[in-house]
C-alpha cells in the first residue's frame, strides 16, 4: 500500500510535523531487534507509508478515524526492543510511534499502584519508584530500553515473574484507546487479560497502572552446574525456596564473562538465585536454604567474588549483540520437568554460536532466550536458512511441550498455543467487536495471508520452510 495524496494531507493537517514519511525513517521503523531476512522482506510489506509520532490520546483518536476512513492500516511501536516483529508492519500503512506520549506518574501508596504512561522505560520508572521506597514486580531483561506498553503487547515475563508473575498478573487498570475510536477504561481481569499478548491489535494503551511493591533489598547466591540436567534438577530445588529471581547461563556465555572481565569462572551452566531479605534471620534462612537445594542437586557453590558483578550484567546481554557482525535471537518458554532434551540437542545443534540466558517465570517454567552470534555477516542465503531452523526449534511440538514467548509477526497464529483455545476465542470476539476492518497492527496474532498470494496464510508457510531446513 502507498499512500494516496488524500491521505496523506488528511495526517499532515491534524498531526503536522508529527508525521515523517522521509526514506531514513522508514527504514528504521521497517524493524525491531531481529531484521527481516532479504528473502523473506518481498512478502512482508514492512516499510511503512509513514510514521507519527503520537503526543495524546486525541491524536490517537484522530489518527484512528482517518484510518478506518481510508482503510490504512496502523501498527504501534514502543522501544522497538522485541525481535518477534510485532511492531514491524505488514502491509505497510502507518507506524504509531508512542514514545512521545504525555509523561505522567502517579503513586498510589494505599493500592500499592502507579499510574504511568505506556511509553514510559523501565529503568526510569524503576528510578523514580525507587526514590519513594517502592519497586517493581519484575520487569524485563531490556530493562534498559524496553517500554511498559511493548512489555505488555508481548505479554511480559522478566526478571522477579517467578514470585510476582508477568504483565497480566501485574496490571490493575488500562486506558486504550479502542480502533473505533472510543477511549475505555478496563479493570477487568478478564478483559485486562485479552490485551496482554495482543500486540496492538485490539488498540493502543495511552495509560497503565501497575501493581508495584515496597523496596525490600536483594541477597544473592550463585552456583554452577555440569550439565543441562543439572542445571534443571538445581532449578526445581531452587524453585523451593521461593526466589525473586533465577537467571542462568550457557558455559559459552560464561567464556564471554570471562574474556571480557578478566574472570576465570568454570564453563559451566551458571545459576544466580535472589531472594528479598529484610532482617538478618531472613538471610541465614535463606542461605541455609540455598546450601541445602545445592547439595541436594549435585550442583557446586559460585565464589562469591563474582556474584554481584554477574548479576549486575544482567541487563547487559543485549551489548553482546551489538559486538557481533551477525546475530539471530528469539525466545521460548519451557517446562523444567520435560526440557533437558530440547536444551542439549539446541546446544549440539548449534554448538559453537548458541548463547543461552534463561529467567524462571515460575516455579515450574523458565524463558529462555536464545542468541546466535557469528564472527562474520551471514550470507542473505544462510541467515534465512539458520532463521527458519530457529523458528522451528520454538515451535516445534515436542515432549519438551515448550510455547514461543510471543506472537508478533513471526510467530502469529500461535496464540491458542501459549493463551489457550478458551481465551483464543474471547480473543477474536473481542477483535470483531472493537476493530471490524481489521486496521490496528494487521498479521499479528491471527497468522496473516502472503503478499500476492492472498489464498496462502504465512503460519503453514513457514512451517514448512523450516521443516525443509532441518
Amino acid at each position: 500500500m502507498t499512500l494516496k495524496k488524500n491521505t496523506r494531507i488528511s495526517f499532515t493537517r491534524h498531526l503536522g510535523k508529527n508525521f515523517k514519511d522521509d526514506y531514513t525513517t522508514l527504514q528504521v521503523y521497517s524493524r525491531d531487534m531481529a531484521d527481516l531476512p532479504k528473502l523473506v522482506k518481498p512478502f512482508i510489506g514492512n516499510v511503512p507509508d509513514g510514521v507519527i509520532q503520537v503526543r495524546t490520546k486525541e491524536d490517537m483518536q484522530k489518527i484512528y478515524e482517518i484510518a478506518n476512513e481510508t482503510k490504512v492500516p496502523i501498527t504501534q511501536r514502543g522501544g522497538g526492543t522485541a525481535g518477534f516483529g510485532g511492531s514491524v508492519p505488514y502491509k505497510k500503512g502507518i507506524v504509531v510511534d508512542t514514545k512521545g506520549l504525555e509523561y505522567h506518574f502517579l503513586v498510589d501508596p494505599l493500592e500499592l499502584t502507579v499510574t504511568i504512561n505506556p511509553s514510559v522505560v523501565f529503568s526510569d520508572l524503576q528510578r523514580q519508584l525507587n526514590l519513594e521506597g517502592f519497586s517493581l514486580c519484575s520487569y524485563p531483561s531490556s530493562f534498559h530500553s524496553a517500554t511498559v506498553g511493548g512489555w505488555i503487547a508481548h505479554g511480559g515475563y522478566g526478571v522477579g515473574s517467578i514470585q510476582y508473575g508477568g504483565a497480566k498478573e501485574q496490571i490493575a487498570a488500562l486506558e486504550v484507546v479502542l480502533p473505533t475510536g472510543e477511549i475505555k477504561r478496563f479493570t477487568d481481569d478478564t478483559e485486562l487479560s485479552l490485551f496482554v499478548g495482543s500486540h496492538g491489535t485490539l488498540g493502543t494503551i495511552t495509560e497503565v497502572a501497575l501493581k508495584i511493591k515496597f523496596d525490600i533489598p536483594l541477597k544473592h547466591q550463585g552456583c554452577t552446574f555440569d550439565s543441562p540436567a543439572e542445571l534443571l534438577k538445581g532449578l526445581k530445588y531452587l524453585a523451593e525456596i521461593e526466589p525473586f529471581s533465577i537467571w542462568f547461563l550457557n558455559p559459552d556465555h560464561v567464556a564471554l564473562f570471562n574474556e571480557l572481565f578478566g574472570y576465570n569462572l568454570p564453563l559451566s551452566y551458571l545459576a544466580i538465585i535472589s531472594k528479598e531479605v529484610s532482617f538478618e534471620e531472613e538471610e541465614k534462612e535463606f542461605n541455609t536454604l540455598f546450601n541445602n537445594a545445592i547439595r541436594s542437586s549435585g550442583g557446586q557453590i559460585l565464589d562469591r567474588r563474582y556474584i554481584n558483578d554477574i548479576w549486575d550484567f544482567r541487563f547487559k546481554g543485549f551489548t553482546l549483540i551489538g559486538d557481533s557482525p551477525d546475530y539471530l535471537v528469539t525466545e521460548v518458554i519451557l517446562p523444567i520437568e520435560t526440557s533437558d532434551k530440547f536444551v542439549r540437542k539446541l546446544v549440539s545443534r548449534f554448538r559453537g554460536k548458541i548463547h543461552l540466558e534463561g529467567e524462571m517465570v515460575s516455579p515450574t517454567h523458565y524463558a529462555l532466550l536464545i542468541y546466535l552470534l557469528f564472527e562474520e555477516k551471514l550470507s542473505e542465503i544462510k541467515k534465512t536458512i539458520l532463521t527458519l531452523k530457529l523458528y522451528n526449534v520454538t515451535t516445534r511440538k515436542t515432549k519438551a511441550k515448550g510455547i514461543p514467548y510471543s506472537t508478533g509477526l513471526w510467530f502469529s497464529g500461535y496464540y491458542s498455543r501459549i493463551y489457550g483455545k478458551e481465551q483464543y476465542k474471547q480473543y477474536l470476539e473481542f477483535k470483531r467487536k472493537v476493530d471490524p476492518k481489521n486496521i490496528s497492527n494487521p498479521g499479528k496474532v491471527i497468522s496473516p495471508k502472503i503478499r500476492f498470494l492472498p489464498i496462502i496464510k504465512l503460519k503453514p508457510i513457514v512451517k514448512l520452510a523450516s521443516k525443509m531446513m532441518l
